[in-house]
């Protein structure tokens, strides 16, 4: 397999949903703790929001990197856009997901590239991250 590097690909996106509910549950509650100021619960609310959003994140990240795997062939389906991905999980064992054209052109996937199965049975690539 190639070499492992540190996956973040959900641990920035949850950081940033964070922060949006952050503001906005921070601005409830300013407003019910300084009726003058709401902006003082802002301040409060952005980085309690980002570090709920961090911590979602680097656990779905952390699961995706204990089912890494890798893609060893690529084959057509006879008879349609889609393929066929093979790829061997940490155990050796060779697994077979059938894509769409439409995910395969979002995810770039090629042979050698390493995958994880999310939760949906789905794979989503690890290379761009």
């Amino acid at each position: 397999m190639k070499e492992k590097k540190v996956i973040q690909k959900y641990t920035s996106l949850y950081m940033s949903i964070g922060m949006c509910f952050g503001v906005s549950g921070g601005l409830i509650y300013g407003t019910l703790l300084f009726p003058d100021n709401m902006s003082l619960g802002m301040c409060m609310g952005i980085p309690i929001g980002m570090c709920i959003g961090m911590a979602i994140g680097a656990a779905k990240d952390k699961r995706l990197a204990e089912n890494r795997m890798e893609i060893s062939r690529i084959e057509a389906v006879p008879e349609s856009t889609d393929v066929f991905l093979y790829v061997i999980d940490k155990n050796g064992t060779e697994k077979e997901y059938r894509v769409t054209a439409e995910k395969m052109k979002e995810e770039k996937f090629s042979v050698g590239d390493q995958v994880a199965e999310e939760t949906k049975g789905s794979l989503v690539s690890l290379e761009g991250e």
